[in-house]
């Protein structure tokens, strides 16, 4: 639990909501904005979720606004599927997103996406950088598999981390990455957040002309302009680790650590929970830790990025009717396990981090209730007023947001596609993994190939997963007695009980005819 939250009693809480209230609205009936604002890739190794071993002190002054979430849970560990989740407020099954070319749309073309639901109700929507799902760094510059039709507008900035990335170094699997001696400013995540400062400056503030003439002081403030949803996606930490020399500086090898993993440990896994075929992929303790150096660099450089919204908010006076949320599309391995990046059904990966500021509502606390991340639309929705599509699969957090402390009995279900190949094929995406993978570092949902799923439920005590309904193993987990996934319990007679009971809700989350839908099929 993040201990660097203030902790206020419930009953102060809600006392002091209602005057929280009048003063957002300031008897002037304005309708909520939205600044929504995404990272990629980004577990949740940072301070403001208990981590001090990573600086944010931006998202810390964001944290003292709203409520971290720090049990929220994707519904898929691989951005495609839960980026097309967390923006139609479907599960991945409902929209036939399982892998990196899939489109919700193919399977439900009238899905009316989050931002979509602002749009349609008067709002300016605007999207600056990756908000659906964009290869990186190939799409960085482009659209990527956007949603055109959510939009008002949408940028799509480019900067030296893209044009200018010069050799990598790193291992492929950890992921590469690159310190560049350059200002925020030339890298594409800081051209992102000056666009989004701009052009909150130049429809709500009281700019001297719409090129960016200087503020007047003495103009008068708009009235009531048409209220905004601005979704800003940043492209790191995502693979390659790039950022400012200056942020690498902030974590000195020797003061970093490599998490303990072991083949004891393997040996009680099922082989399609391991992503890579030998522990941290084979590399030395010296690379990881300069990975990981690279990795946190990056989150770094993006809390600067997320800083420059807080005070462009700040300097509008928009702060009384702004929602912000925060949030990633999944988390991510850094040596857990001795694995790395994502696609993959341990705690590290299939949680990440969420906060979200509302105003009238809990401020400078946190919650430990199980969420998942398509409960954001309803959520959002609701603070704004908005009526949602009626099969939504996820549910408000309203109440948690009054009360951050209430009693939230809901469990979270997250899954991840396996695409199974022959033992000689030649694939890149095999080879990548190292010799003897039996599946393919991204899953390839097609007639030719054979996919599965793992499928994981995620209680307050425990995580039970299953590989291919069981076929190829199963995982349970007490996070009572063992927080850090040692000890897989599945086929353990002291806990058959409790196998039985997760099994049995796992499977009622799903039903075999969705979970085998392929691109091909929604075709």
């Amino acid at each position: 639990m993040n201990k660097n939250i203030n902790k206020i009693g419930v009953t102060l809480l809600m006392m002091a909501a209602p005057s929280v209230l009048s003063l957002a609205q300031d008897g002037e009936n304005r309708r909520m904005n939205v600044l929504f604002i995404a990272a990629d890739d980004l577990c949740s190794d940072m301070n403001v979720f208990g981590d001090p071993n990573v600086k944010t002190p931006n998202l810390d002054r964001l944290a003292e606004r709203g409520v971290v979430f720090n049990r929220a849970y994707n519904q898929c560990p691989l951005s495609g599927p839960s980026r097309a989740s967390i923006l139609t407020g479907y599960r991945p099954d409902n929209i036939g997103v399982h892998d990196l070319e899939g489109r919700f749309r193919y399977a439900k073309p009238d899905a009316v996406t989050l931002p979509e639901l602002f749009k349609n109700n008067g709002y300016y929507t605007c999207r600056v950088g990756k908000v659906f799902h964009a290869g990186v760094p190939g799409d960085i510059g482009q659209p990527g598999a956007d949603d055109p039709q959510s939009w008002t507008i949408a940028y799509n900035p480019i900067g030296i981390d893209k044009t200018g990335e010069g050799d990598l170094v790193g291992n492929v699997i950890l992921g590469t990455y690159l310190a560049i001696d350059a200002s925020d400013n030339e890298f594409t995540d800081a051209i992102s957040a000056n666009t989004a400062a701009y052009l909150l400056k130049s429809r709500y503030g009281n700019i001297g002309s719409a090129y960016g003439g200087p503020a007047r002081k003495d103009a008068p403030k708009k009235d009531n302009p048409q209220p905004f949803f601005m979704a800003v996606g940043f492209y790191r930490p995502h693979v390659p680790y790039i950022a400012p020399k200056k942020y690498f500086d902030m974590y000195p090898i020797e003061s970093l650590k490599l998490p303990e993993a072991s083949e004891e440990e393997w040996a009680t896994k099922p082989s399609l929970a391991r992503t890579v075929t030998t522990i941290n992929a084979g590399q030395s303790e010296e690379d990881c830790l300069k990975t990981i150096q690279a990795y946190y660099a990056s989150i770094s450089f993006i809390d600067a990025q997320v800083g420059k919204l807080i005070d462009v908010l700040e300097e509008l006076d928009l702060m009384d009717n702004t929602i912000i949320v925060f949030w990633s599309d999944h988390g991510y391995m850094l040596g857990q396990h001795g694995l790395w990046q994502k696609q993959n059904l341990f705690e590290h990966t299939a949680v990440q981090p969420l906060m979200i500021c509302a105003p009238g509502k809990a401020a400078g606390l946190e919650t430990d209730n199980i969420v998942e991340m398509l409960d954001i639309y309803p959520t959002i929705a609701e603070l704004a007023g908005l009526k949602t599509p009626e099969d939504l699969d996820g549910k408000s957090l309203v109440p948690i947001l009054d009360n951050p402390q209430v009693e939230w009995d809901y469990p979270a279900f997250t899954q991840q596609a396996r695409t199974l190949v022959p033992e000689d094929s030649d694939n890149p995406m095999v080879r990548l993994m190292g010799a003897g993978a039996e599946f393919t570092f991204n899953p390839m949902l097609n007639d030719k190939l054979t996919t599965v799923w793992g499928r994981s439920v995620r209680t307050d005590r425990y995580r039970y997963t299953e590989w291919d309904e069981g076929r190829r193993g199963a995982e349970l987990y007490d996070y009572s007695v063992d927080p850090q996934e040692r000890v897989n319990l599945a086929g353990d007679k002291k806990y058959r009980k409790v196998e039985e009971e997760l099994k049995a809700l796992l499977r009622s989350s799903y039903d075999n005819e969705k979970s085998a839908m392929t691109n091909e099929t929604i075709l």
